[in-house]
């Protein structure tokens, strides 16, 4: 099948990118790959965002490194969109990764990489080079989204039924320093 390749970006200064590539040829070649993948190409990731609107910037660099290990390092940019679990209100969800992955072609070679190398077990080449790029997002994805503190409407609310209880508290307090204490009643039948 012919190379297809994902759309040019509107400025136009990135490569059109390859939908598939196959890692240990462009890593023979030293291949540079610049540019950007519409979100809405990755599947996966698109079930657990709320928009799918947007891309991903890449610049990865493809190498043979020290002992004949298949590599691609560089850097991954974009913002997604998740759900809140406190407010349940859109959040943005900024992910910016520095990327060092290893290719291998089975899990015996996976065995014997250095600790510094993040495997990724290839069967079949070429593969698609957004599901490279999505399974790296995933993994940093926060299991329970939430908006920080400060920006959250959740725990603005809570914060101020936190105060409203705490006023309706000092009002009870108030109230019972008013009601005359049981004991300096027995105390005052006493003296009569």
């Amino acid at each position: 099948e012919p190379y297809r390749y994902n759309p040019r970006p509107m400025s136009g200064q990135q490569q059109r990118l390859p939908l598939r590539v196959d890692p240990f040829r462009l890593a023979t070649k030293e291949e540079h790959l610049q540019g950007v993948i519409p979100l809405k190409q990755m599947k996966r990731l698109c079930g657990v965002i709320e928009s799918a609107e947007g891309e991903v910037s890449i610049d990865l660099v493809f190498s043979i490194g020290v002992d004949r290990i298949v590599q691609v390092a560089g850097h991954i940019k974009t913002e997604v969109a998740l759900i809140c679990q406190r407010c349940m209100n859109e959040m943005p969800f900024p992910v910016e990764l520095d990327v060092r992955l290893a290719f291998v072609r089975s899990e015996a070679e996976m065995e014997r990489l250095p600790e510094e190398y993040e495997a990724n077990l290839i069967e079949e080449t070429p593969v698609m080079l957004s599901d490279i790029i999505e399974d790296e997002i995933l993994l940093v994805l926060p299991a329970f989204p939430r908006h920080p503190d400060e920006s959250c409407s959740a725990v603005a609310i809570d914060d101020l039924m936190g105060q409203i209880n705490g006023q309706q508290a000092g009002e009870k307090d108030t109230e019972n320093v008013k009601q005359e204490n049981p004991f300096n009643i027995l105390a005052n039948l006493k003296k009569d």
